[in-house]
């Protein structure tokens, strides 16, 4: 399972470099607005649900005394807490910059949308959370293996831990994926806006 991780979390970053080595002209408005449209439904699914609730259900194990197993967890941990902040802050960001309305559909002129420096930045901490979870996926096998040399009073409470941390990575990768997506068409549609 990790190994499908890193692979996924690798092509993430590959999607990044190549998003910051083209530009909004790279694309029609109506793609732009296709993508955006596949993104919103992407956002609403089932899957993307369940992800959110167990990203919520989520707890840090205790330590285990294991020394490779308690950093990752740790590493984990953080990981978790910056997802879950993303679950929030990315549908936010998505509903000021796409449909600045009030509910009855007129444009609420209070909302302030982002700016391409804000939707940059962003982009930033997504890449910086990548790293996050590819450095975490490289270290699961050391951990594994540390857990096998353990006691038997230490390894339950390694593989309890192990296994959140694999949960978390599991759970980061795909919703790491959309939030780069949705990011980058933000992205793709400021510039494209500014452009007219």
């Amino acid at each position: 399972m990790f190994k499908k991780i890193y692979v996924f979390v690798a092509c993430i970053g590959f999607v990044i470099s190549i998003h910051q080595n083209c530009s909004a002209q790279d694309k029609t408005k109506e793609e732009i607005k296709a993508e955006r449209e596949a993104l919103k439904a992407e956002m609403q699914s089932k899957d993307v649900q369940d992800r959110e609730a167990k990203f919520q259900s989520l707890e840090a194990p205790k330590n285990c005394s294991i020394a490779t197993v308690d950093a990752l967890a740790v590493s984990s941990a953080g990981i978790l807490l910056t997802s879950k902040e993303n679950t929030k802050l990315i549908p936010e960001i998505y509903g000021r910059a796409i449909n600045p309305t009030s509910g009855d559909g007129i444009t609420d002129v209070t909302v302030k949308k982002p700016t391409l420096d804000e939707l940059v930045k962003l982009a930033g901490n997504l890449a910086l959370q990548v790293t996050s979870v590819t450095v975490a996926t490289q270290a699961i096998s050391a951990a594994a293996e540390d857990i096998k040399k353990a006691s038997p009073f230490q390894a339950p409470k390694g593989m309890k831990s192990l296994n959140f941390s694999k949960e978390v990575l599991a759970l980061a990768a795909p919703e790491l994926a959309l939030n780069v997506k949705v990011v980058n068409n933000l992205i793709a549609t400021l510039k494209s806006a500014n452009n007219n």
